[in-house]
């Protein structure tokens, strides 16, 4: 029977998740782009705010920029949908899903994606270290608190 290899000789997949490195200072949020509306500008803030400890502004924008068009484009689905329902009259006189509600469905498929990847549900903030950083840093407000008094 062979003997298990020294833990010092052992090579292969890491186990551990890659160490999350929050930015030294917080940034500024960039100007909203253009191609924004005011619920996406809104949005944009808000995401920011959130974020600023550890997006980046020249790696991050397009994406959150995406996301806050397709949150756009799904508040706007949501009030046609709201407004004449669910369903609609085919061709033939028949009751199909309204257009919108695909459309809306298609939205939400995209959406999810970029919610694990911006951070944005608990689950995916505990995946990319997220949540620790947070709790770390109210800890260092404590500390400085009570290292200052």
């Amino acid at each position: 029977m062979s003997r298990p290899k020294p833990t010092d000789l052992r090579t292969g997949h890491s186990t551990t998740l890659p160490e999350f490195r929050p930015n030294p200072t917080a940034v500024e949020t960039p100007q909203a782009p253009q191609t924004l509306k005011s619920h996406g500008k809104h949005l944009w803030a808000e995401l920011w705010d959130a974020g600023r400890n550890f997006y980046q502004p020249k790696t991050d924008s397009l994406v959150l920029e995406r996301y806050c068009n397709l949150q756009e484009r799904r508040k706007e689905l949501l009030e046609i949908i709201e407004a004449e329902g669910w369903l609609a009259v085919g061709s033939t006189g028949q009751t199909v899903t309204h257009p919108a509600a695909k459309l809306l469905a298609e939205v939400e498929g995209r959406l999810s994606p970029l919610e694990d990847r911006l951070g944005l549900n608990p689950e995916s903030r505990l995946r990319l270290g997220i949540s620790s950083v947070e709790h770390q840093s109210k800890l260092d407000a404590f500390l400085s608190k009570v290292g200052g008094a």
